[in-house]
């Protein structure tokens, strides 16, 4: 792990070697067990979201009517040259959770997600974006506030409470393992006949020769142990107390908790063990995925329409009914209604349960059932009511 061995090295050369290896190595290992449980947590928790997103169907619309037209292809089919629409907004979600923000830049008609940037702040006129790179590749040119797609998340605080949070789980989980790992272990006692105390050549003699073999012997899967006059290596007994790993199983629910209750996420998806899935994912959808949505759709719709463009009915909507799995036998009577209800017509209605609109007039025509009526016609006996 890159960032943790730079860290190692950091501290080793900072303090002058002035700590033994055995208390940078613990370092180390605190270090790389706090971030591998942060990542861990995190990369469950955004990867829902991120899926999620990607299933959404990003509907443009023109004075109030639905088309898809090329700002709907970028959208949903191909942003770039190299890279589809899942595979762009899973980069452009993950960078929004993991930088707290997301640069979006439009070049000859295609859509990228910036890798990196630096921005010249304009509260007045508008931030200027520059040193915009995709990849390796960076762009020639900068980018104005107007003409980007800048998405952000007020993370500031949610990245303060995991560093707190984890700095103390990863103390404790790493004592857990240790305590685990310690108590699981095989104990030997080395039994040396002659008395040894205080005799430097003794103590030279077991640091440089016997200590090491010591240490391969016992790490070892498949070792042999020399065995010296006047030395003798015995295990300890079986009545040694063990461990199971509640514990450290304890610490990862407290650890995906702590994430979930962070990004209002249930807790239950963070455990992939889910019993009432539709309420499950109706509190996913309306605390966790809906607030992003409702951010994206409002810069895709500012950035593409000016305030009167607006007002003709013009905009960008983020349809998340596609999120959820809906099989058509189960919906069957929900789809009855809207359709004599009047408030979809054939098409929309199949098109909520997944399936190809007609296009035809028949399937675009509004249906309506006579058990409904105004009503001042059900006080005259106009309208059948039920």
């Amino acid at each position: 792990m890159k960032i943790i061995d730079n860290f190692k090295g950091t501290i080793y050369d900072y303090l002058g070697k002035k700590v033994s290896q055995a208390q940078i190595q613990a370092i180390y290992d605190n270090a790389e067990i706090e971030y591998s449980l942060k990542k861990l947590a995190l990369y469950i928790a955004i990867s829902y979201i991120a899926n999620a997103i990607t299933k959404c169907e990003f509907k443009v619309y023109k004075n109030n009517k639905e088309v898809k037209d090329e700002t709907y292809y970028a959208l949903n089919v191909s942003p770039n040259i190299n890279e589809n629409s899942s595979q762009f907004w899973n980069k452009v979600i993950n960078y929004l959770y993991d930088k707290g923000e997301a640069l979006i830049v439009s070049v000859n008609g295609e859509l990228f997600c910036a890798d990196s940037y630096s921005v010249d702040e304009r509260p007045i006129k508008g931030n200027i974006y520059s040193g915009v790179t995709v990849n390796t590749f960076q762009f020639n040119k900068k980018f104005y506030a107007k003409d980007v797609f800048y998405l952000r998340l007020d993370l500031e605080n949610v990245t303060k409470l995991f560093d707190d949070v984890y700095e103390k789980y990863g103390k404790m989980m790493a004592y857990a393992l240790k305590s685990y790992t310690r108590s699981n272990s095989k104990k030997y006692k080395l039994i040396i006949k002659n008395l040894k105390a205080g005799d430097k050549k003794f103590q030279e003699e077991f640091e440089n020769v016997i200590k090491k073999q010591l240490e391969n012997f016992i790490k070892n899967d498949n070792a042999v142990y020399p065995q010296f006059e006047g030395y003798n290596l015995e295990e300890f007994g079986s009545n040694i107390q063990t461990k199971d790993s509640s514990d450290v199983i304890a610490l990862k629910k407290d650890t995906l908790e702590t994430v979930a209750n962070t990004l209002k996420i249930p807790t239950s998806m963070m455990y992939g063990n889910m019993n009432n899935v539709t309420e499950v994912v109706n509190q996913f959808l309306t605390f966790a995925v809906d607030p992003v949505t409702d951010m994206i759709e409002e810069e895709l719709t500012r950035k593409t329409n000016t305030f009167e463009k607006w007002k003709e009915g013009n905009y960008i909507e983020v349809d998340t009914t596609c999120i959820n799995h809906i099989d058509i036998l189960n919906v069957a009577e929900k789809v009855d209604k809207l359709i004599s209800s009047g408030t979809c017509d054939i098409d929309e209605a199949r098109e909520k349960v997944g399936m190809n609109p007609l296009n035809t007039e028949f399937s675009k025509t509004h249906w309506i059932t006579k058990n409904y009526s105004t009503s001042e016609e059900a006080l005259k006996g106009g309208g059948e009511v039920e």
